[in-house]
């Protein structure tokens, strides 16, 4: 894969866009889809649409691919200063622990960490079992309520998994986070690319979207 095209995709999974909150992730499409695309355009609810036009207006193929990924959003901070939390989308409870999260706040981003009760407070049924969502926590560092709120903290921010692209396998392979579906929508922007650049006669009309709020 050209270099350029790793960097697109790393930009596209790096960045803050959990349902509901796809704006930053849109706004990446569109900056770089518009030097190919004939026209790129937004639906009302922030879905990107880009065009490239064939020899022939019909048919019309679609390649669409959701931009959104699952987070969560705070739900609460208790007086300790922890950040309880509701997940937007489907989590598995075994994974969530000791994750690395952002939480984009009015004052900006912060780093948070997924903690729970400790083991050596769990008494020996508890450590059987695995920890469900309810009794996590999101910990920033603060040691008050207050302190939380002082940081821009309010109910209802978006948070999302830290989880920084990396290539493995000398470059085959790549780590990282929603690529269900922002692989689509890339995989929508290289063929209008290469459409473009390559000059390729096509007899039809072809859409790319980036969708939100799967």
């Amino acid at each position: 894969m050209r270099q350029e095209s790793v960097e697109l995709l790393k930009n596209l999974l790096e960045s803050f866009g959990p349902a509901g909150f796809e704006r930053e992730t849109a706004q990446i499409v569109k900056r770089q889809i518009s030097p190919y695309a004939d026209e790129v355009t937004f639906d009302k609810l922030g879905t990107v649409i880009f065009k490239k036009r064939g020899t022939h207006d019909n048919p019309r193929i679609l390649l669409a691919g959701h931009i959104d990924e699952i987070g969560f959003v705070v739900s609460g901070i208790d007086d300790s200063g922890f950040l309880t939390f509701n997940p937007l989308g489907g989590w598995f409870d075994q994974v969530l622990l000791s994750q690395r999260v952002i939480i984009r706040t009015k004052k900006g981003d912060l780093i948070g960490l997924v903690a729970s009760k400790p083991p050596h407070l769990l008494t020996p049924d508890e450590q059987k079992q695995v920890v469900t969502k309810d009794k996590m926590y999101i910990d920033i560092g603060t040691s008050t309520k207050k302190e939380s709120e002082d940081l821009g903290v309010r109910i209802g921010d978006p948070v999302v998994p830290w989880s920084p692209f990396t290539l493995i396998q000398n470059g085959k392979l790549a780590l990282g986070k929603a690529f269900d579906d922002r692989i689509g929508a890339f995989i929508a922007m290289e063929t209008v690319r290469k459409l473009k650049e390559e000059a390729i006669p096509h007899p039809n009309t072809v859409y790319g979207a980036a969708t939100v709020q799967e």
